[in-house]
This record gives C-alpha cells, sequence and structure tokens, in this order.
C-alpha cells in the first residue's frame, strides 16, 4: 500500500460503495459555517450542548450571537457569553443555573484552560439532565484541541470546526 494514495483511494471507494457516497467524502463543503450551525442547533437539545474546537483565528461568538436572532433571542439579554478563566468557573456555574432554569443560552469560551471545572460541568449537565432543562436551554463551547476535556463531555456533545484537518475532507 502506498501512504500517499490511501486518502484518494478511500474517498473513491467511498463515492462507489456507499448510497450517495458523495455526501459523506464532500460533508458540508458547499454549506457556510453559519449554515452548518444552524443545522446544528436543530440537531441540539438542552442535553447537547454544541462545542467548537477552534482553529487559529476562529471567533464563533458572532456566529452564535446571529443564530440567537435568527431564533428570536435577544443576545444581550438571554445570551450569556463567559471567558473562561481565574475565577469565572463560579459564573459560569451561575449563568448555567439561570440558562438551565429560564431557557437562556450560556457560551463557556476557552473550557480546555480550566480542566478541573470541565469535571464539575460534566455533573452539573447530568443533574441537568435528570431534573430536565428549560426547552429553549442551549449550552455551547469552545475551546482549543486539549487532551483535558472529559470523554464524557466529548460524547454528549455536538462537535464543530471551522478548519478541518489538511488531507481530510
Amino acid at each position: 500500500m502506498r501512504p500517499d494514495r490511501i486518502t484518494t483511494a478511500l474517498d473513491n471507494f467511498v463515492r462507489r460503495t456507499l448510497p450517495n457516497g458523495d455526501d459523506y467524502v464532500d460533508c458540508d463543503s458547499t454549506s457556510s459555517f453559519f449554515q452548518v450551525l444552524t443545522s446544528c442547533y436543530l440537531d441540539s437539545t438542552p442535553t447537547t450542548p454544541i462545542y467548537f474546537i477552534l482553529s487559529p483565528g476562529a471567533n464563533p461568538v458572532k456566529d452564535v450571537e446571529d443564530l440567537a436572532r435568527k431564533q428570536g433571542i435577544d443576545p444581550a439579554k438571554m445570551l450569556h457569553t463567559i471567558a473562561l478563566g481565574q475565577g469565572q468557573d463560579v459564573i459560569a456555574m451561575n449563568k448555567l443555573d439561570i440558562g438551565h432554569k429560564e431557557g437562556h443560552w450560556v457560551m463557556l469560551q476557552n473550557i480546555h484552560l480550566m480542566p478541573t471545572f470541565l469535571l464539575e460541568l460534566e455533573k452539573k449537565l447530568d443533574i441537568f439532565a435528570a431534573e430536565g432543562s428549560n426547552p429553549g436551554f442551549r449550552l455551547y463551547l469552545s475551546s482549543d484541541e486539549s487532551p483535558a476535556i472529559p470523554i464524557g463531555l466529548l460524547e454528549r456533545a455536538i462537535k464543530l470546526t471551522n478548519e478541518p484537518p489538511q488531507g481530510l475532507k
């Protein structure tokens, strides 16, 4: 096998073998990031966060604000954006409780900076799932790639990135 030909061979195999194989290989290449985000929002639930894996220069906050407006939500009143860092975990938990009860959106940025907080966040999301959140509640997370992100959080989230890895679609 030639490593330089594997990607092309796999693309061709998937295109020819699977029904609508082109859809699997091309993915969302024809959609804008906002269209993909809107589609993910429709798939999300109060217990399924949307997790942005950041690439250099990416800032999904504007897109989330635009999505909120499109959904009839005033970002100034019902979208709480918290950049995690020193001391922000208490504020983040408070906003999560408000969002869970009142149906607000919460966006936690740079979650990779506080790995111990992520364990608490995972437990909090389990509690929210057991209690039943307001149907309007949504959680958005963003971080750089990091091995510190708990697997349980990754498994429950819809994951998005602006830039695919080189050589893959």
